[in-house]
């Protein structure tokens, strides 16, 4: 009786160790099927922080890239050009080249913005402008290669003579031809007129210069006036300059027709009389030389005196004198 308790007690241990020992191998070494769904669970339920940095880094840096974009964009809509425009001298005696840097919009036609800087008028003491300051560019057109430039009625509104009209056009003509335009149609609110200021012909396109013809305005000989008035500015002489038996008198005249008159007297006597013409007539000044040759003086003074006669009745008006001394 006591063999057959032994020998139960065995089997039921026995059976524990097989029990227990099938346990312990599914619990350490799980079968493929399974380790492959647990890899699985882990990939969708654990959140993978390196992942989403890596997926937020690029939207990041797509918000930086559109920011540096518009900056860019926005920094860039201007362009700064260097162009050169062209002006007369203050004396009205010729057309000069400067040199001028301008902002554009990059949407805009170059051309149009150069001739608004024009429109502004010169930053030079020595040019001026000859356009009426409240004329605007209505627009600028290429039609078969010829620029067509539109202006506002007030272009018309100048007191300008047939020289200062040139000039106007010219510097217009100059302006465009920079742009690849060897004419330029003149349009007065979209229209073609026969003249702007009723002197010169301008219902053709006004065809360019060699811009060479142009000095620049550092190259422009600068002349002191000595002595002046409404009507003349003198260069030379000064006053009570020493003379022997010449005198030289040159300077600008703004007179009628150009006509000047002239008298040469030492105080008692006219030794000397007559007219010379200037380059142009009012309203633009216009060169002129007057050379006087004498022998003798009375005294060791003269006057040199300038004067125009009146258009209504003939009589002196504007007169200059000019002192000098006569040396023997």
């Amino acid at each position: 009786m006591m063999k057959k308790i032994m020998t139960f007690k065995l089997i039921i241990l026995f059976g524990t160790l097989v029990i227990l020992t099938a346990c312990t191998n599914n619990t350490t070494e799980p079968d493929a099927d399974e380790v492959n769904r647990t890899n699985e669970e882990k990939e969708t339920t654990q959140p993978n922080f390196q992942e989403e940095d890596l997926e937020q880094e690029p939207e990041q840096d797509d918000k930086q890239e559109e920011q540096n974009n518009d900056e860019k964009v926005t920094e860039g809509k201007y362009r700064t050009h260097q162009i050169v425009l062209f002006f007369s001298d203050n004396d009205l005696l010729g057309n000069y080249r400067i040199e001028k840097e301008i902002n554009a919009d990059v949407d805009e036609h170059l051309a149009k913005v150069a001739l608004e800087a024009w429109i502004k008028g010169p930053e030079h003491e020595e040019l001026t402008g000859l356009i009426n300051p409240e004329v605007s560019i209505e627009y600028v057109e290429d039609i078969d290669g010829i620029a067509h430039v539109s202006f506002s009625k007030e272009i018309q509104i100048s007191n300008l003579g047939s020289s200062g009209e040139l000039m106007l056009v010219e510097q217009i003509a100059m302006i465009m031809q920079q742009f690849g335009f060897e004419q330029t149609q003149l349009l007065v609110e979209g229209k073609v007129v026969e003249s702007l200021l009723d002197h010169l012909y301008t219902a053709d396109p006004i065809v360019a210069n060699n811009p060479e013809s142009y000095p620049w305005i550092q190259e422009k000989e600068y002349r002191e006036i000595v002595l002046q008035n409404d009507a003349f500015q003198i260069f030379q002489p000064a006053p009570n300059t020493k003379v022997k038996d010449r005198v030289v008198v040159s300077g600008l005249a703004k007179v009628y027709e150009g006509t000047i008159l002239y008298e040469f007297e030492d105080g008692h006597f006219i030794l000397d009389e007559g007219f010379t013409t200037a380059t142009v007539g009012a309203p633009e000044w216009g060169e002129f030389e007057i050379i006087i040759e004498f022998d003798e003086v009375a005294n060791y003074s003269g006057r040199v005196i300038l004067f125009e006669e009146s258009a209504k009745d003939g009589s002196r008006i504007n007169e200059l004198q000019i002192p000098i001394q006569v040396i023997r």
